[in-house]
Formats: C-alpha cells, sequence, structure tokens
C-alpha cells in the first residue's frame, strides 16, 4: 500500500516498513536504517537550505546532517512544502543542566566559526535607538494611564490589584532597559561595522540532540544572519521564565557561553538593555485593560503573576552580572 510521501522516499532510494508520524516530521524505519523525513514551507526552505550549505561551507557540522537525492538535491519540492531527509537520532539520559551547558557552548562555536563584520552607518543605529525609545516610552505613558484607571476603581479587579503593586518593580525594570539602550547608543555611535553570525533561530534544549559523539542543532528552519544576541535573548528569556528562585544556572550558562565567545562592548549593552525590557508585563496589562479581552479575569491574573516572576528573575540574572564585574560598561 502507498504511504503518504511515498513518492519522496523513492526519491532517496529508500523504501519505508514502518512509518511513525510526529508532527511535520515522519520518522521512517526503512530498509537501509531509520531516517526523519521533514516539511517545511518552500518560501523558508529555501533560505533553510541556502544557509545549511553556507554552514557547511564555514567548516561547522554539528548539526543533524541533511541527505541528498539520489539525483542530488537536498530537498524535493512537492505542491507547497519542500522535504529533506536527516538521520533519525535517539537523544536522551543527560541531565537537563548538562545538556543546556552542552548547547550553549555549541552555539558559542556556531557563531564563532560563522561571525563576520557587516558595515552599518551612524545614522541607522541613531534610527534603531530612536524607534526603540519612543515605542518603551509610549508604553510606559500606557502603563501610567491603567495605573489611574485602577487607582478611580472603588474596588479593584484582582488583576488590578496585583498590577498596582508590580507597578513601581515595572518601571524600573523599563528605567534600567532604556539606560542601557543609551549606554549602546554612546558606545558604538562612531563604529562603522557590526558583527552578525549565523545564529540558530529557535534556541531550545529539545533542538539539540545527544548522543555518545556529542551534540547536534536540529530544527535550524530559523536559521539566518543577524547579531548574536539574537539567539541568547530569547533563550534566556525563557531559561528565566517560572516560580522565581536565586538561581545561579542562567549566570553559570551565560558565562560559559561567553568564554567560548566573548559579547563585545555594544552587544552586551544591548543584550541587557533587551533582556530587562519587561515586553510581556506590558502586553498582558494592554490586553486587559484594552477591554476586548479574549480570556476572564482568571487568566489574565495568572499572566501578570507569571509576567512578575519572570521579571525578578530578569533582575537578579542582570544584577548578579554587575555584582561579579561583569557589568563593566
Amino acid at each position: 500500500m502507498e504511504q503518504p510521501y511515498s513518492t519522496i522516499w523513492k526519491s532517496y532510494g529508500l523504501t519505508p516498513v514502518h512509518i511513525e508520524t510526529i508532527g511535520h516530521v515522519q520518522k521512517g524505519l526503512t530498509d537501509k536504517g531509520t531516517f526523519a523525513l521533514k516539511r517545511i514551507p518552500s518560501a523558508q526552505g529555501m533560505d533553510f537550505l541556502f544557509h545549511i550549505q553556507k554552514l557547511y561551507q564555514a567548516g561547522y557540522h554539528r548539526f543533524v546532517p541533511v541527505y541528498p537525492t539520489l539525483d542530488g538535491r537536498y530537498g524535493v519540492l512537492d505542491g507547497s512544502y519542500i522535504y529533506y531527509l536527516m538521520p533519525w537520532i535517539e537523544s536522551g539520559g543527560q541531565k537537563v543542566t548538562e545538556m543546556e551547558q552542552k548547547m550553549v557552548r555549541e552555539t558559542a562555536r556556531l557563531h564563532l566559526v560563522s561571525s563576520a563584520d557587516v558595515p552599518v552607518s551612524k545614522q541607522a543605529r541613531i534610527e534603531q535607538y530612536e524607534r526603540t525609545k519612543n515605542l518603551w516610552e509610549r508604553q510606559e505613558e500606557h502603563l501610567e494611564q491603567f495605573l489611574e484607571l485602577s487607582e478611580k476603581e472603588v474596588y479593584m479587579s484582582p488583576f488590578q490589584l496585583l498590577f498596582c503593586l508590580y507597578y513601581t518593580d515595572i518601571r524600573q525594570a523599563f528605567f534600567y532597559a532604556k539606560e542601557k539602550l543609551k549606554a549602546w547608543k554612546e558606545a558604538t555611535e562612531e563604529e562603522e561595522k557590526e558583527r552578525t553570525v549565523q545564529i540558530h533561530g529557535k534556541l531550545d534544549p529539545g533542538h539539540f540532540l545527544m548522543d555518545q559523539g556529542g551534540g547536534y542543532f536540529i530544527n535550524l528552519e530559523q536559521s539566518r544572519r543577524a547579531t548574536p544576541i539574537h539567539d541568547l535573548i530569547p533563550y534566556f528569556v525563557h531559561t528565566l521564565d517560572g516560580y522565581p528562585e536565586r538561581s545561579a544556572l542562567a549566570k553559570d550558562l551565560f558565562n560559559r557561553y561567553t568564554s567560548f565567545f566573548p559579547l563585545k562592548k555594544g552587544e552586551r549593552l544591548l543584550f541587557q538593555s533587551y533582556i530587562a525590557y519587561p515586553g510581556a508585563t506590558y502586553e498582558t496589562a494592554a490586553a486587559y485593560f484594552s477591554g476586548q479581552r479574549k480570556q476572564n479575569e482568571y487568566h489574565y491574573t495568572r499572566r501578570l503573576q507569571q509576567n512578575y516572576w519572570q521579571l525578578k528573575n530578569i533582575e537578579y540574572f542582570v544584577t548578579e552580572l554587575k555584582e561579579n564585574g561583569e557589568d563593566m560598561y
């Protein structure tokens, strides 16, 4: 019986004897071993295959390889999707902390081998600074209006009460983020180049597989040229999400990364600015006070509580960097 994508499997000279579909991936047990066949939108797939080739050319191979078809193609276009084939690698047995340490080390190596400077104009930096500062200041004004609305209530809702309790901490986070953004502008205003790397694009322990041979990245579909903090900020924001605990894990992971790939002064300042920016908290408050709530009071109150926990974890993280002499700017 013909299986889904059977013609694509034939393009690789493989005959599956058992197929298990996991999301957008087919795990196929074939006459020549076990493989993973994945599909992505065709527009995204062309960029993905281009970046994979660039990494190979740069001498970086620590990602699950993409196999060519019998006629030498690295992807098969079928309809609006591109399909590509990889070996199936079973991962497990390692502690989460150990896996993240190795993933961060491998991220630093990925950035190192693909690093290249690109020209950037002074005007472009100024525009980026002004655009970001103006956005944050508008959001601060909105938060102040939300506070005034809440304080006018005879009986505050649970969300409004929490928001008023957290307001000072939220404003302090905005203040710190703007101060670091200003420091970044002043530190880099005379620089004519900016360092870019090939980022993973979706850095996460679930996208890093380990076996006896080491660690390998998967899910590189969002890989692109960007500054290294485009990988670091989403990863550490996610790492610092959850109940507040004075954990040194995030600091240890950051130090592990920078010991192999030190951040430049401007990169570090921009990293500190963007990670401190309480964007998630603002979005929750704006959604609640918009009057077009899609969820109930409990949902928004719970989200605000989680946002605040994350904000305090980030505050502890950036404070630790400063106290240990790593916030030198």
